[in-house]
Formats: C-alpha cells, structure tokens, sequence
C-alpha cells in the first residue's frame, strides 16, 4: 500500500503502486474551514504537505493551512477520511511534515517555531497539544524513529519561502510529548532542510537547499555531530527515506535520485541518478520530486510535483545510460537546459609565498555570458561546497591547495565545477612551491 498528498487536497493511493496509473485511486475529502493569510492560489493552494502510515489500518497527513486528515482505511474514498481543523486562523497553520512510528504517537512540523503531537491521532482537534519553541523558525521536516526520539528540520527564517540566506536548524527530542527540544544551528551559508530520515536512534539523515548530504550518528548532539557532504550535482534536497541504517534513498527539485548503503561515509557512498529526463522546455522548468517512501529493500515510491509517480523495484541497482538512437529518420529533440557556467576571474597565483603557517586569499569569479543565476556553490579543498559570493574569501595552511566554484541557476540546477589549484610555502622552497627543483647553488 502507498499514499500520496498533493495540491488541491488531494490524497492517491494504491494497493498496487508499481501498476501504473490505472492503480492509483485519487479523492479530495474536503479543505476544512479556515482563514489564512496567504492567497489561496499559492503553491496550488490546499496543499496537503505531508503524510506519515504506521500500518495499513492508519494513515495521517497535514496540510499547509493546518488541517490533519485521518484514515483508519487509506484506500477507500473521500469519505474514509476525517479532516479535523486544528485552529486554521491561528498557530497551527503551514503544517509541512508529519511522523508516526507507532498508531499511538505522531508528531508534526509547523510554521512559527511549533511542533504538533499527538498520542491519540483519530481523536480530534483536542487530541493534538502545540509545542511553542522559540523562534523564529520554520520546520519544513520532522522524522521520529520511536516516541522517544524525534529530529525536526527547517530554517530560521518566518516566512513560507525559503532564503538562501537562511541558516539550517535542526531540532531534537528525547521527550517530544514533554515539549522538550534542544535546538542546532548549521551555518555557514548551508541553507534550509526539508525532510529528515531517522530509521534508528543511530542515524539521521537530511538534506538542503544547496543539494548538500547531512548525516548523523548522534542526532542529539551538536552541531559538530552532523557531517555535511556535497550531494554530486544534486539541487534542493526536498525528502530523504533510510529503509535501515545501510540504505537510505534522497530526492531533489528535479527529479535526481541519491543512493546510499553506507549514508554516514561522505559524498563518495552516495550514488546519482537523473529519474528523469530534465525538462525540455527551458532552464526555468524542474520535474520536481518532493516524496520518497521506501518500506522495503526492492521498492521505492517517489512522489513528484507534476502528479508524477515513479517506482523501482531495485532502487540501490544504477540503471545503464539509454542506448543511443540512430539519427537517421528521427525527430530532433529540444535542446536539454544549459548549466550555467562560471569564470574564475582572479585565483591565487600557482606558488603563495607566506611567512607565517596561514594566509587569507581571495578568489573573484563571475556568471559565464551574464547567465542568470541565483548564487554560486564554492569548496575549498575537501570542506563541504557552501553557499558563496565573488569575492571568496578564505583561509589555508601550507601545502597544496584546490578551489571550486559552481554556478546555480534559477531551478537550483548546478554547473559544473571551475577549478583553481595552488600551493602555500615558505620563501626558502619558492622553487618547489611553483613546482620545479631548487637550482643547486641554492641548496643547503
């Protein structure tokens, strides 16, 4: 069985979800009654946001205007399911994620620094108890691997669309029910979080706007227990789903697939995939995909922005790149969307000559042929890629050092990588710091 939420309240499900279309059953069980600030229209308005089944006789989803739909059978009609208003003119609104390990305990993320919890899910408004935090915050993601542990993320940003300019935040709870979160900040340019995956009390699993990987093995603990890793090419991570601490599955905003049988070793455990093909029309045109559910080690569920569903029934096994059609007697295709590129204006020079053990430089870098672009992603050596502006500036040791830079267009689509390689030394090995042998008069 599988559930999936949408715009326009709509909720789809299927007893047979690798069956195609024909499998999937849609209903619309009603938008509740309530007053919002924002338009109806945005975001296809009514959007069911989330939706979290701890066995096939329950299922529980949110929606942005703050409204929890209940279902004890998921696969029935409109009818089937409850819409239970928690207070849509008041704090509740902009519900984004929703966990329920057990039929007896969910929680969900909210809007306005609030988590909404629950012991008794069916029962009604009065069933569920707000926990106001201190903010401002918005919990775009929340995951729960038992009712004594669950992780929220978002940012700390208050309002309904993300910035670049906001910090990560990562929330976590031993005692969810007694309202008790601690709360890390993930600097640094590293962006908003959207969904979390925390399948033990080991590991969780979250990912950014930037397309960065974030994992940890102690989820309570700082901001230090959380390694970041770059999501190789990915845009903004909007979902993650770890089916056992060996394998966790991640989307993107266009519909880039991140595999993993060991999630905690850096960028170079996680595989990429393109699910599909990247839109034809123009650069400013994503297949957004913005749910996964992976219940087993050979299924995988995503959910996409165009009412798209995918499956696999082997999602850790890398598909072989299409075969090449014959050009003869075929129908051009549109062009794909070009990446946009950057030029790095200024580097460091090959050879950085410093006295001391450290040096402050700066790189200047610009958009290719005015291409437009909504930031630029920088790393320094083996430092996660962060968010950056020209100039970039930065501080290394002596040795040899790399710079790389990528633009990222509007759709959150990356360019590739510009490069600058250098090396920090002492006057006295000038030769060596530009790479050639000291001449022999100079040696001694």
């Amino acid at each position: 069985m599988c559930v999936a939420v949408g715009g326009n309240n709509t909720i789809g499900s299927s007893t047979n979800p690798g069956g195609g279309a024909d499998s999937w059953n849609a209903v619309y069980p009603g938008e509740g009654t309530f007053d919002v600030e924002e338009p109806k229209a945005f975001f296809n308005g009514r959007q069911i946001r989330g939706v979290s089944c701890p066995s096939t006789q329950l299922c529980v989803a949110v929606s942005f205007e703050g409204l929890v739909y209940t279902s004890t059978d998921p696969t029935g009609g409109g009818d089937a399911w409850t819409v239970t208003d928690l207070d849509g003119s008041g704090p509740n609104t902009h519900l984004y994620g929703i966990s329920c390990p057990t039929t007896t305990f969910c929680a969900a993320s909210a809007g306005k620094a609030r988590i909404v919890t629950s012991t008794n899910p069916t029962g009604g408004a009065g069933a569920w108890t707000v926990t106001q935090l201190e903010g401002p915050l918005e919990l775009r993601g929340i995951s729960c691997s038992s009712p004594s542990l669950c992780v929220a993320v978002g940012d700390d940003g208050d309002k309904i669309a993300p910035s670049p300019a906001d910090d990560g935040q990562i929330l976590s709870s031993t005692n969810p029910l007694g309202g008790i979160w601690q709360k890390v900040q993930i600097s640094g340019g590293q962006g908003s979080m959207y969904g979390a995956s925390c399948p033990t009390p080991t590991l969780c699993v979250t990912g950014n706007l930037f397309g960065n990987l974030l994992t940890a093995t102690s989820p309570t603990g700082p901001a230090s227990a959380w390694a970041i890793a770059d999501g190789g090419g990915s845009v903004q991570i909007t979902d993650v789903d770890c089916i056992a601490a060996s394998q966790c599955v991640a989307v993107d905003n266009n519909a880039d697939v991140l595999t993993s049988t060991d999630p905690t070793g850096g960028s170079g455990a996680w595989t990429f995939t393109n699910a599909l093909p990247y839109p034809q029309v123009d650069s400013t045109e994503a297949n957004g995909m913005f749910g996964v559910s992976c219940p087993s080690t050979t299924f995988c569920a995503l959910a996409g922005a165009k009412g798209q569903i995918v499956t696999s029934g082997d999602p850790f096994v890398v598909p072989p790149p299409p075969a090449k059609k014959a050009a003869a007697g075929k129908k051009k295709h549109k062009k794909q969307p070009k990446r946009p590129r950057v030029t790095i204006a200024r580097a460091p020079l090959p050879g950085v000559e410093i006295d001391g053990s450290k040096v402050r430089l700066r790189t200047f870098f610009y958009a290719r042929k005015h291409a437009q672009v909504r930031g630029f992603a920088c790393r320094v050596d083996n430092l996660p890629a962060k968010r950056c502006q020209s100039p970039k500036v930065f501080t290394v040791g002596l040795g040899k050092h790399v710079f790389r830079v990528r633009a990222i267009g509007w759709t959150g689509l990356k360019g590739p990588a510009e490069t600058a390689r250098f090396k920090v030394c002492h006057p006295k090995t000038r030769g060596f710091c530009l790479g050639k042998p000291l001449p022999e008069s100079a040696e001694g």
